[in-house]
C-alpha cells in the first residue's frame, strides 16, 4: 500500500467535524483525493494506450477505431488483398511491428471494403492517422522502395509519420530495392 492510499484512509477515518483531520480539513482531503485521481487515470491512460497486435476493422468501424482512437495515438491503417502476395508479406511485418511498438495501433481493412473500386495495384496501402488527420500513406510497394522492402522499410515509415523512435541510422529505400 502506498503513501498516498495511507493517508487519505488515515484522514477518512476520522471524520469528526471537532478533530484534526475532520470535515474542517476538507481542502486538505481533496487535495489528496484529487492526487489519487490523477494518479490512477496516468495509469489508466498508459493502460489504455497499449495495443500489440493487428485489429481487423470494417468501413463501418473505420471511424470509431481510426479518426476516433484516442488523443495522440498513432494508428496504422493496412489496406489489404486476401491471396495478394505484398499484401500477405506487410501483413507479416505490421504483426512484428505491432508487437515492438505496442503504443502504435495498427488496423486492417479489406482494400475494397474501405475504398471501393481501389486498385490492386495499390496495394499494400499504409494510411497513418493521429488526431483524426491523415498524417502520412505509402501506396503500392514503390512507396518503400520496390518489391524487395522489408521490416527496416515499414518502420522508418511509420517513424516518418512521428508515431516511433526508430533506430535506424537512415531511410533504408532512399535507394530502390532489387
Amino acid at each position: 500500500e502506498d503513501v498516498t492510499s495511507q493517508r487519505v484512509r488515515e484522514r477518512l477515518g476520522s471524520a469528526h467535524p471537532d478533530q484534526p483531520g475532520g470535515s474542517d480539513d476538507a481542502s486538505a482531503d481533496s487535495d489528496v483525493l484529487e492526487g489519487l485521481r490523477m494518479k490512477r487515470l496516468r495509469e489508466l491512460k498508459g493502460e489504455a494506450r497499449q495495443f500489440g497486435s493487428i485489429i481487423s476493422i470494417t468501413n463501418a468501424e473505420f471511424i470509431s477505431e481510426v479518426n476516433r482512437a484516442g488523443e495522440e495515438v498513432g494508428v496504422v491503417v493496412f489496406l489489404f488483398k486476401q491471396r495478394h502476395y505484398h499484401s500477405q508479406y506487410m501483413r507479416v511485418l505490421l504483426e512484428k511491428l505491432a508487437r515492438k511498438f505496442k503504443r502504435v495501433k495498427f488496423c486492417q481493412i479489406g482494400h475494397d471494403d474501405c475504398i471501393p473500386g481501389y486498385p490492386d495495384t495499390n496495394l499494400p496501402t499504409l494510411l497513418m492517422y493521429k488526431n483524426d488527420d491523415l498524417v502520412r500513406q505509402t501506396v503500392g510497394v514503390n512507396a518503400l522502395g520496390g518489391a524487395g522492402y522489408g521490416i527496416d522499410d515499414v518502420e522508418w515509415e511509420i517513424g516518418e509519420a512521428g508515431f516511433v523512435q526508430t533506430e535506424l541510422p537512415r531511410n533504408p529505400h532512399a535507394q530502390r530495392h532489387r
